[in-house]
């Protein structure tokens, strides 16, 4: 071995490789162990949160649910409701027909009142409420003649 500064003899240099090959590997599981460390703890928080939010979308879902069924609830009643008023409307409809029917009826009277000097209003109601005469040769009041046939057209 030379005693020169800069040099080493042959003996020393492996020693010092392993040296430094030992503290690499050293660094290298320290610094392995702390990133498994934190991938662990980053694992632990992203599961928390996770647990978290389940917890918080259960709580969500349950409102929800019971805002479903008081709207549904609702849904019912408003239906209901709306029937009837349907049924209301087709009555009130039909009985607006009817008395636009009796408004025409009675302006024909005014008319025909009005036509027919010398006669009452009692006249007309009267001629309309009785039933029609009915002459002998017409067929259960119907306004076409009867029509005879005789024995000769049948004997053809």
């Amino acid at each position: 071995m030379s005693n020169v500064p800069g040099m080493m003899s042959f003996g020393s240099e492996p020693d010092a490789q392993g040296v430094n090959v030992d503290e690499k590997k050293r660094k290298r599981m320290i610094s392995n162990r702390e990133s498994a460390r934190r991938s662990r703890m980053k694992k632990q928080k992203l599961l928390e949160d996770l647990v978290t939010e389940v917890a918080l979308l259960k709580v969500q879902i349950h409102n929800n649910t019971n805002k479903y069924e008081a709207l549904m609830q609702k849904i019912v009643v408003l239906e209901s409701e709306n029937n009837a008023l349907k049924v209301q409307q087709m009555e009130l409809a039909q009985y607006l027909k009817n008395l636009q029917l009796m408004q025409t009826q009675m302006e024909l009277l005014e008319f025909n009142l009005m036509n027919q000097p010398g006669r009452t209003l009692c006249d007309i109601i009267v001629d309309i409420n009785e039933p029609p005469k009915v002459q002998s040769w017409q067929c259960h009041g119907s306004n076409q003649p009867a029509i005879m046939a005789s024995t000769e057209m049948l004997n053809y």
